[in-house]
Formats: structure tokens, C-alpha cells, sequence
């Protein structure tokens, strides 16, 4: 049992002894029923502010365990709207997963969708659109339509097949051209929804994107609306190319290191802070950059350093994390990192010398989904046996690394933090295509600390969340199975029946028994 007192924190944990101080004429008592409740979950990054807004407009294959199932998922989306509006599915499943193991092909997609433009993003590999995608984009126009970064594969008389190749940068381009219709505010509101609906009480997003792709996030806040904790990154923009500290150096002028009111949170810089240190979603060895680059990055991490500002930075391979770390060393000589909180994110190939560097300079990681979806690339890419600790989180913990979860949703990861815990559990990608050795898993305690105690510190919020304990914050969910026993290979299943952000109910199942 708990009581909460008007200050939105934990009173008392206990018996009816402990709690009968608490109560008063309007106290609200709620007969859980030998239900779990667990500390609200926070994903610590999660592309929610620039994702969330298209929540609505796009379809999720992420479950679908067929081709016919996932089209026609397609194709339901499609009839609820009007002729020649998009619809889109944009990342998070592989051709693996379904009972068919490939891809959809164009012929199939046109053949479903005669009427409606359709985008298929895979992960950021490649994208297909059907014919009428092909017609409405221009595809086939003399002269051909400037799709910034997007090549368009053609066949041999010249004419558009429909794949499109790219990089993160311009598929993210054409896809906001794409929703461009998109209701962003309430798509964001129903993402903030279904996440209290999660038990999700808080996100860190380490990158949204371009400054307007704060506003509808800046709209909630100011009408008092966010349900959950939201703390956010700021990521370097083109404009910076060259002059990256400085472009820093005139954001921060006028803002405090970091800065938290409960709600809203900025977290610093991240997770791009020079483009040419970013490796992309590149899954082999042999990452490299220009010295250049390197000395970009040196003059950023100098910058965040002095002033005190987290940072998190974006690292897939071990090759990138290592010179990133060759970088951070050389600025630890001159002041101290632990304070700052810095992580370093993805590593789905660091290597145990990789970690132990983290762990001299203090450094967290922040573990994500991506080799759920992408570890057949990985096993691929790279020598035998990379998948068996892809990604190291083990390896992290024993080391004595702070690991916060995150899922990297929505393009590389699911939404709502239980698959990824469900994955840290059984070690299964999506799918069955790999599977982690039993010495590399996390136990079911282990994998939930990653949402919820060391999600706390990362924000710098420990003293205030992440446990269940007296002068916590009331953010809290009540959930519908019993966590610790039920099968492993049903959390992602997992929802909340009760969702309390600072003692507030944001989610409220209807077939929850309570009573006054």
C-alpha cells in the first residue's frame, strides 16, 4: 500500500498501519488486487518529439508476423482516408520477421494501395514507394524532381522502380515531406497517451531536429498538458558545419547548463554534435574521420565541459566510439566528466577495452533496440560471435557502467520501453533471427533498473524518481500481468492499468477496481 500526500511524493509504503495517518474524507483508496506496480518507466532516448508527431499518420509492422498481415494493416490505414493521401511505414521491422522472409516488392504494394501513395522505410536502408508514390513524387518527371540526398534507383529504360536509397538526413527529409498534412500536436498528444497507457512516465529525446520541430512540444507545455516528464538534447544543425563549437557556444549564451521544472527538461547537447563524427547506422568496422572532424569535436566537448553541459553522442561501432573516446580523454585532462553525466549511445559492437575507457572517464551508456532489428546486419558485418554481446550491456553493467535504457523508437526501435525490456531479458531479435547467449542477458530486475533507477540518474533526477521509496515522486504504474513470473516471452505484452505522474493519474484503465 501507498499514500500520497498534496506535495505529489510518497508519504508511506505499507500496511494499513502505515498508511491510516494519510487518510482523509476525500482520500481516494484504490484495491489494487495483488497487482505489480513498479517505478514509471522513462525511456531515455526516444526520438518522441519529432516521432511522436506523426504517431497517427503511420502504420507499425513491428508485430506483424506475415506480409498479408502487414499489408493489410496497410491497407485498413489506407481506407480510412481520402484518395491520394500518403500512408507510410517508417522503420522498426525487417524482412526476417515475417513468415514470407523478404521484403515487400512494388507490384505488391500498388496492387494493395491502387489509390494511395504509399512509403515502406526500412530501418534506414532503403525505401520502397508503390506506383501511385511513384506518380505523386514526380519520379518519373523530365526533368526528375531534386529529392535532397535520395537516389532513385531506375530500371534499364530509365524509369523509376520505386527503391529509393539515402541516408538518415534525407529519408528524414523526404518522409516530413511526405506527412507534411499530419495533425503534429495531436499526433504528439496521442503518443504521449499511449505511453501513460505503457506505464511510461517520463522520455529523454536526444535529438528532434530542426527548431520548429520543438514548437508542438512548446505548445503542451505551456497549456499545462505534458502527462509525462519530458527532457530533451539539442543536436547540431547543418548551418553549423565548420563552426560547430561556436554555433554551441551561441545557443548556450542566454541558457543555463541544464535546466529542469518538473515537466520539461533540457539535457544538453546531443546525440550529433559534429556530422562528420557520426557514424551513421553503420554496422561493419573501418568507421573514420577527417582530423578536421576530430578537432570539431575537441572544441564542442571543450565548450560543454567548462560550461558544465551533459551531452549524450551517437556511437554504433567500436571504431567510432574509439575515437570519440581518444577525443573525450584528451579534454579530461583538463576538467573532470563524471559530474557532467556525458553517455555515450547505440555501441551495439563496443568492445570490453571500449567500456573500461567509459568507465575511467565516467561516462554512462545508453543502451537502444537496434540490434533487435538490425542483428542479422550486424552478424553479417562483422567477425563471428559479434552478436553474442550486440549490444554489451552485460558486459557495462559488470564493468560497473551506468546503463540507461532507451529504445531509439520510432524508426530502430518500438515505442513504450516493454519490448526492450522484454529483449534485454530473452536475448531474442526480432523475429528469432539471433539470439544472445544466457551469460550475456539481463535478469528481469536488471533489465527494468535500466527504465527506471538509472533513467533517474541520467536526468539527474535521482533524488526524486526512479524508485519506489518515501519522498520519491508519485510517478508510478500499476500494470495488468505480474512482471516478475509471468513468461518471458510475453512482457512486450505488458500494459498499465494505472499510470500516476507526481501523485496525478495520466491513465486510467476502465476495468481498474477502485473505489472511494
Amino acid at each position: 500500500q501507498a499514500a500520497f500526500d498534496y506535495e505529489l511524493r510518497i508519504v508511506a509504503i505499507g500496511d494499513d498501519t502505515a498508511t491510516d495517518e494519510w487518510r482523509g474524507d476525500h482520500t481516494r483508496t484504490i484495491d489494487l488486487q495483488g497487482k505489480t506496480v513498479i517505478p514509471g518507466l522513462t525511456d531515455t532516448h526516444i526520438h518522441a518529439i519529432r516521432g511522436g508527431q506523426t504517431w497517427t499518420f503511420e502504420t507499425y509492422w513491428y508485430d506483424s508476423p506475415s506480409l498479408k498481415d502487414a499489408l493489410d494493416k496497410l491497407r485498413a490505414d489506407a481506407n480510412r482516408r481520402p484518395h491520394d493521401q500518403w500512408v507510410a511505414v517508417v522503420g522498426s521491422w525487417i524482412p526476417a520477421q515475417f513468415a514470407e522472409n523478404r521484403a515487400p516488392t512494388v507490384a505488391e504494394l500498388s496492387h494493395a494501395l491502387p489509390d494511395h501513395p504509399a512509403y515502406i522505410q526500412y530501418l534506414y536502408d532503403y525505401a520502397l514507394v508503390n506506383q501511385r508514390g511513384i506518380d505523386v513524387l514526380g519520379l518519373n518527371n523530365t526533368p526528375p524532381p531534386d529529392l535532397a540526398g535520395i537516389r532513385v534507383e531506375r530500371d534499364a529504360k530509365g524509369s523509376a522502380t520505386g527503391k529509393l536509397f539515402g541516408d538518415i538526413a534525407a529519408f528524414n527529409q523526404l518522409f516530413a515531406s511526405i506527412s507534411s498534412n499530419a495533425d503534429r500536436e495531436g499526433g504528439l498528444r496521442q503518443f504521449f497517451a499511449d505511453m501513460n497507457a505503457r506505464g511510461v512516465t517520463g522520455i529523454i529525446d536526444p535529438s528532434a531536429g530542426p527548431a520548429a520541430a520543438y514548437e508542438p512540444l512548446f505548445a503542451m507545455r505551456n497549456q499545462g498538458d505534458l502527462p509525462l516528464r519530458v527532457g530533451y538534447r539539442i543536436p547540431v544543425q547543418p548551418e553549423a558545419k565548420g563552426h560547430e563549437a561556436q554555433w554551441f557556444s551561441n545557443l548556450m549564451a542566454f541558457r543555463p547548463a541544464r535546466a529542469d521544472d518538473g515537466q520539461l527538461a533540457f539535457l544538453g547537447l546531443g546525440e550529433s554534435l559534429v556530422a562528420g563524427m557520426n557514424d551513421g547506422v553503420r554496422m561493419a568496422p573501418g568507421f573514420s574521420s577527417s582530423e578536421q572532424d576530430k578537432t570539431a569535436l575537441r572544441q564542442v566537448a571543450t565548450f560543454a565541459a567548462k560550461r558544465g553541459i551533459p551531452l549524450e553522442i551517437h556511437a554504433y561501432t567500436d571504431d567510432s566510439a574509439d575515437a570519440i573516446l581518444t577525443i573525450f580523454e584528451q579534454v579530461a585532462q583538463q576538467y573532470d566528466l563524471r559530474p557532467l553525466r556525458w553517455s555515450i549511445a547505440h555501441l551495439n559492437t563496443g568492445s570490453p577495452q571500449t567500456l573500461e575507457r567509459m568507465r575511467k572517464l565516467g561516462l554512462a551508456y545508453t543502451v537502444q533496440m537496434g540490434p533487435y532489428f538490425e542483428g542479422l546486419a550486424i552478424r553479417d558485418a562483422n567477425p563471428p560471435g559479434a552478436t553474442d554481446n550486440s549490444p554489451p550491456v552485460r558486459l557495462a553493467l559488470d564493468k560497473g557502467l551506468v546503463v540507461a535504457g532507451g529504445t531509439d523508437s520510432t524508426r530502430i526501435g518500438i515505442a513504450g520501453v516493454w519490448h526492450a525490456i522484454e529483449y534485454h531479458i530473452t536475448g531474442i531479435a526480432s523475429g528469432g533471427s539471433v539470439r544472445k547467449p544466457a551469460s550475456e542477458r539481463l535478469t528481469r530486475l536488471e533489465a527494468l533498473a535500466l527504465y527506471t533507477r538509472h533513467a533517474a540518474w541520467l536526468a539527474f533526477a535521482e533524488q526524486h524518481r526512479g524508485q519506489l521509496s518515501v519522498g520519491k515522486q508519485a510517478d508510478l504504474a500499476v500494470l495488468n500481468q505480474p512482471f516478475m513470473t509471468m513468461p518471458e516471452d510475453r512482457i512486450d505484452t505488458i500494459r498499465a492499468i494505472l499510470t500516476l505522474v507526481d501523485g496525478r493519474i495520466v491513465h486510467e484503465s476502465p476495468d481498474l477496481n477502485a473505489g472511494q
